[in-house]
């Protein structure tokens, strides 16, 4: 089956040409006054562009189908690249000039330099000649193709891109429509476990047409929470063509531990023990869940390598789930594949939803013609959802009947209905409807590979580098960042970008393509954008302009292409540089040969040679050096003087940036990370006006921070640090520095609060002249050192958009104003502010001694974090009263009892509480429960005098919000209230509660919704943990460490046939060091995975373990001396011959028995656990020798056998090497046996054919 791309071979030739040619037309324009001596050949060139732009519109319509024309544009569109390359470099050039005269290094007299640049002028102005040689023979050629001439050319109209009628594109969150019941089937695929339980890996395969969600799907099931809470672990990985078992290996070992050291190149053994030591914890696999995107591989034996190997370090009950379009690649799986589902199309009703949402800022037509002649498009979606997104998107700006109508009577609906072929046509139809700046955008990203998660930041930096955020014609003010949000935004909402990634404010960070979209804009650039990680084209060289993912091998042929402009390591370490000559590496000298360079990704490298060649790269706007070993910033960097962003990131040598960074004028983003080691940053950085990003900037004792004075187009987040540096105030105030920095969003100030300079009053007029523009959203204080804040601090009038403020280690204060006046706060931290004893109120408010109160209303908090303040005694001081109206998250740490009291007595609206390290806290404030009725989450941990629930509160209604109970190192809770409302409660941890005695029976039976209950180190804790039937969701039980404890039952008077029901979505149970109990029936369990009931020394009988025919794990041992006999694997009440003994416990692969000293031999039921694949046998002192039955257990993988003490025999050769799957033996603690499996012993020649054999 033909890939979509070869399909998509001619849908776009060269369209992004008009956009081209206006950028090349605005250059000329520019740079006409600036250099005289090319004045008269710059004049020809924008008039035969003008010319030749006229009729382009006509040119990109009619190219689709005349392929004379289509090379008419492509012809055109390589010139057009060297015509604003050789403006580039005339630009350069007087950057150049006008720097060096600035700083005075003219390296020839003055006439002898006007006569140098003289002569440059007359090159380039032979070399513009050429090419309008050039254009004037194709604007010759062009009355071949009788194109029309468009009224509007040269005004640039195209470049102009309308927002979309929407708030705003970021905010937009794709609601999946129509695949709730596909899901639903999905999910009891995964989870049942009889599905496919005679298979050790089952594939679940999606099939079906590209573009209808089977991605979508997969994602739906994958983040399901029923499905996170099923698998231990997930792995997404997305294939595409890339199937190879060692990349796939690596790929899922760098999912589970981002920290892996195991290299990319190791072989596939050194790969799978990485992923074995992964995935295997305590000789236990985990149940793993891998999800294989976008599968094209048809290879059934690469595939058998690799379920093969992958089966054999997973748990049971492990599942994949592949996506692909086509369905061979499902039939290849063979017997693996237990299910292919086949995913259908849409409803045109699920359709037309999904159209309307895109296309109406409220989801319905605001026009009621606009509603039949939408549901006649969304019928000719045939179900595909990615047609409707597009088709939704392409329609935002739309609002005529006769606009919709082109729409729904377009040719491209007219392709023969082969499903693939009729989506790309669509996709392309989007395409063509785009404006041509946004054609070139979207083009571009051809360079990512599939399944990329591409930064929204970096990629308008990229974009800019390449010229496509020329100035708007519209507004001189709208600088190329706003402009390349805009672009992006309306990709995004024209669903050519998807999966977006938000941050906090709901603001898109990050995103991917649909793999058909990427298919598209690789179609579209299949020459002008080789990504070598992917790419299979034959590359043409004199049109290749772009590079990414390169190694030393594709390096070396790239040097064949003399115009590339992009070599991208699309931000990744995986490019390897050295500079010792070194096989396989790059030397950086190696970029000199690429001229025309316009985005370098140099981040990685290794070497210390920087070579100054690269100084010569005159077109590089995007540099890269991240991560690398420098130590100071080369000297050929400060020559880049089109240079706009540079990035500096985790480059921990890097002591110094030099002076010269001044002449970097285009300069607008500098990325550096606070792991710098520099204490200053230059003085003449304060000359670069136009920059945008700096996210540390250090200040120093003789400059303080006056360098940033001028940098008002700042924006973003920014750092000062070292403040404590900085004496003199009145040189901040005669700075100005932050007032009009307009743009900031978030601001931190930072004092070193080991510092011995300065004094307190000196911080404080620092900080009162460091008042930021009201715009700011995020402020952040650490280490300052004054007794109070200055008064904007708190002022709303001053800081009306403040979202959130974090205060810490600022040690002297003893009273924290209050911050209710500032009317946007939605999050307060205060951290480490040991003396601090009072929060809220002004200073005059404290020296008042008026009684009229005075209201202050944190009107829009919702989080509030504060952590150690022990001193703190109340909020609020004098008259100021506080209410928290919408507070829902409250996080305290370490602060003093009456603190706690005095915070929490008036909240009404928690949805989280936690309460930590408060070592005075001895109750909750009364009517803290009962006032937050839709608290969900509650914790108290390590207040060692917490006591009770001061209330009853917990029995009201109020408390049926609550889903997590957690109380842990509580020393002196005696007793937990008789509960009746939690019937919310999902999850219930108390642990290391040493005077706990009692826990009422009637706290069980609310507990309808349980799911997990962890009872853990409750020495006291005394009576019956009896659950209720009615916790039917219950999944996990841990009761450990609790000596006193004396019954674990259930609270049913049911049938013994009805309990066998009762938990069954039961997981796990785990029950040890319970010496009090004496009995347990696991009846009521019958789903358990794992069983763990060990160290109960009083206990002398276990009923039920025949039932738990899914048991995966099962830990028993170490009970009462009574106990005389291993409990019984079948029915007390049937004999031997009664029983199905291939159908013992069927799905045991781990059983671990200890601690029986009476047993002089194994229980003889043991040999009917043919599934098992590791035994573990302990303490079995009387044990002397292992039965021979020993090799029916033919799936057995590892044999552990630890302190038995009179152990001398294992089972004969014969019996041993039955056991062919056998890997591991582990002999501990077994003195005679050890002597006889010597060398010479004679058990030796039993076990020595085994490969992992340890003997201690």
């Amino acid at each position: 089956m033909l890939r979509a791309r070869r399909m998509a071979d001619n849908v776009v030739v060269e369209a992004v040409v008009g956009q081209i040619v206006e950028r090349v037309f605005s250059l000329a324009v520019d740079e006409l006054v600036l250099v005289i001596g090319v004045k008269g050949e710059l004049k020809k060139l924008k008039a035969v562009l003008t010319h030749i732009h006229a009729v382009l519109q006509d040119a990109e319509v009619k190219q689709v189908k005349e392929n004379q024309v289509k090379a008419w544009l492509q012809e055109l569109k390589q010139v057009s690249y060297d015509a604003e390359d050789v403006l580039d470099e005339i630009a350069y050039n007087e950057l150049k000039y006008t720097t060096e005269r600035l700083n005075k290094e003219k390296k020839l007299p003055g006439w002898l330099n006007n006569l140098s640049r003289l002569v440059a002028r007359f090159k380039m102005a032979h070399r513009i000649q050429a090419i309008n040689l050039e254009l004037h023979d194709i604007d010759k050629r062009k009355s071949a193709f009788q194109l029309k001439a468009n009224d509007q050319a040269g005004a640039s109209s195209s470049l102009s891109v309308q927002m979309i009628d929407r708030e705003t594109t970021s905010r937009l969150k794709d609601n999946v429509i129509g695949r709730e019941s596909d899901k639903e089937d999905i999910i009891k695929m995964l989870i049942n476990h009889h599905h496919g339980n005679n298979i050790f890996l089952p594939v679940i395969a999606i099939v079906g047409l590209g573009g209808l969600g089977k991605t979508t799907l997969a994602q739906l099931v994958y983040n399901d929470d029923a499905v996170k809470k099923h698998f231990e672990l997930k792995v997404w990985i997305c294939v595409s063509t890339n199937f190879r078992t060692t990349n796939l290996f690596f790929q899922i070992l760098q999912q589970i531990n981002p920290n892996n050291v195991v290299p990319e190149s190791s072989s596939k053994q050194v790969l799978l023990q990485g992923l074995e030591s992964q995935l295997v914890r305590q000789e236990t696999k985990k149940k793993f869940l891998l999800v294989l995107d976008d599968d094209w591989n048809e290879n059934q034996e690469m595939w058998e390598d690799f379920v093969f190997s992958l089966r054999d370090i997973v748990g049971t009950g492990s599942r994949i789930i592949v996506t692909s379009r086509d369905s061979n690649v499902a039939s290849i799986r063979g017997d693996q594949t237990v299910h292919v589902h086949q995913l259908q199309g849409l409803s045109e009703y699920s359709c037309w939803d999904i159209i309307k949402s895109r296309a109406f800022k409220n989801g319905e037509p605001v026009k009621p013609s606009l509603l039949e002649i939408g549901k006649q498009i969304s019928d000719k979606c045939k179900g595909v959802p990615l047609a409707a997104k597009i088709l939704g998107g392409m329609l935002q700006s739309k609002r005529e009947d006769h606009e919709w109508e082109a729409v729904r009577d377009a040719d491209f609906w007219k392709v023969p209905s082969d499903g693939t072929k009729q989506i790309m046509e669509v996709l392309k139809f989007s395409y063509y409807n785009l404006p041509s700046a946004l054609k070139s955008c979207f083009s571009y990203c051809a360079i990512f590979p599939k399944d990329y998660f591409i930064s929204r930041e970096s990629l308008i930096q990229l974009w800019m580098a390449q010229g496509l955020l020329g100035p708007s014609n519209n507004s001189q003010e709208e600088i190329m960042e706003d402009k390349g949000n805009t672009y992006f935004n309306t990709l995004y909402s024209k669903s050519f970008f998807q999966e977006a990634e938000m941050n906090e404010y709901g603001e898109v960070i990050e995103c991917k393509m649909h793999d058909l979209v990427h298919d598209l804009a690789q179609s579209i650039c299949k020459f002008e954008c080789q990504n070598f990680r992917e790419s299979n084209n034959t590359i043409d060289f004199s049109k290749c302009r772009h590079a990414s993912f390169i190694s030393p091998k594709t390096l070396k042929v790239l040097t064949k292409a003399k115009k590339v402009r992009t070599i991208f390591g699309s931000g990744s370490t995986s490019i390897k540089f050295d500079d010792g000559g070194m096989v396989g590496a790059i030397k950086i000298s190696s970029f000199f040969k690429f001229k025309l360079l316009r985005v370098l990704d140099l981040s990685g490298f290794r070497g210390s040679d920087f070579s100054s060649s690269l100084g010569e790269l005159k077109h590089l706007r995007y540099l890269d050096l991240s991560d690398t070993s420098i130590k100071s910033l080369p000297k050929w960097v400060t020559q880049l003087y089109h240079l706009q962003t540079l990035k500096l990131i985790y480059c921990h040598e890097l002591v110094e940036l030099p002076e010269d960074l001044m002449n970097l004028k285009k300069l607008r983003h500098l990325f550096i990370d606070d792991g710098w080691k520099w204490k200053k940053m230059p003085q003449a950085m304060g000359k670069l006006n136009e920059l945008q990003t700096l996210p540390v900037f250090g200040a120093c004792q003789k400059n303080g921070i006056s360098v940033l004075e001028n940098l008002n187009n700042l924006r973003g987040a920014l750092e000062i640090r070292c403040l404590d540096l900085v004496r003199e105030a009145i040189l901040v105030k005669r700075a100005n520095v932050l007032s009009k920095k307009s743009k900031l969003r978030k601001l931190k100030l930072h004092w070193d609060i080991l510092s011995s300079i300065g004094d307190e009053g000196g911080d404080f007029r620092v900080l009162e002249e460091l008042q930021p523009h009201p715009n700011l959203h995020e402020l952040l204080i650490e280490g300052f050192r004054g007794v109070e804040f200055p008064r904007w601090m708190s002022n709303g009038s001053l800081l009306p958009n403040l979202k959130c403020m974090m205060i810490s280690n600022c040690s002297n204060f003893e009273h924290i104003p209050s911050f209710g006046e500032l009317p946007c706060l939605e999050r307060l931290e205060i951290m480490n502010m040991s003396d601090v004893k009072s929060i809220g109120g002004s200073k005059d408010d404290r020296m008042n001694t008026t009684t009229t109160p005075q209201s202050s209303s944190y009107s829009c908090l919702e989080v509030l974090h504060l952590m150690s303040m022990p001193n703190l005694e109340e909020w609020s001081k004098g008259n100021e009263v506080i209410t928290f109206p919408r507070l829902q998250k409250l996080s305290i740490a370490n602060v003093g009892g009456t603190g706690v009291v005095s915070i929490t007595s008036s909240l009404t609206s928690l949805t989280s509480l936690s309460i930590t390290l408060c070592e005075d806290l001895q109750f909750l404030p009364e009517g803290l429960l009962t006032n937050n009725d839709q608290l969900i989450f509650l914790s108290i941990y390590r207040c060692p005098k917490f006591q009770a629930f001061k209330e009853e509160g917990l029995m009201v209604s109020n408390s049926s919000s609550l889903r997590e109970l957690q109380i842990e190192m509580c020393y002196a809770l005696k007793s937990i209230p008789d509960v009746r409302g939690l019937t919310s409660l999902q999850k219930l941890e108390i642990r290391w509660c040493q005077e706990l005695e009692m826990i009422p029976k009637g706290f069980w039976s609310s507990l309808v919704a349980l799911e997990s209950l962890d009872i853990i180190d409750c020495e006291r804790l005394k009576g019956t943990i009896e659950l209720s039937p009615s916790s039917k969701h219950l999944r996990e039980v841990r009761i450990h460490s609790c000596p006193n404890l004396e019954g674990f039952d259930i609270c049913s008077n049911s049938s013994n046939q009805q309990q066998l029901v009762l938990f069954s979505c039961c997981r796990t149970l785990k029950i040890y060091d319970c010496n009090a109990i004496l009995s347990i029936d696991v009846r009521s369990f019958a789903s358990l995975r794992e069983l763990k009931i060990t160290g109960c020394s009083g206990l002398h009988a276990l009923q039920g373990l025949p039932f738990l025919t899914a048991l995966e794990k099962l830990s028993i041992g170490s009970f009462s001396p009574a106990l005389h006999y291993f409990p019984p694997l079948i029915s007390e009440d049937e004999g031997d011959d009664a029983v199905e003994f291939n159908n013992l416990l069927p799905s045991l692969r781990k059983l671990e028995i200890m601690g029986w000293p009476a047993l002089q031999f194994l229980p003889h039921h043991l040999q009917y656990l043919t599934t098992l694949k590791s035994l573990i046998i302990e303490d079995f002192t009387n044990l002397t020798e292992l039965p021979e039955w020993i090799g029916n257990l033919a799936s057995l993988e590892k044999l552990k056998i630890k302190g038995c003490a009179n152990l001398t025999h294992l089972p004969s050769k014969k019996q041993m090497q039955r056991l062919t799957f056998l890997m591991q033996l582990r002999i501990q603690g077994c003195p005679l046996l050890k002597d006889r499996c010597r060398r010479d012993g004679p058990e030796w020649p039993k076990i020595s054919h085994i490969p992992d054999l340890r003997i201690y």
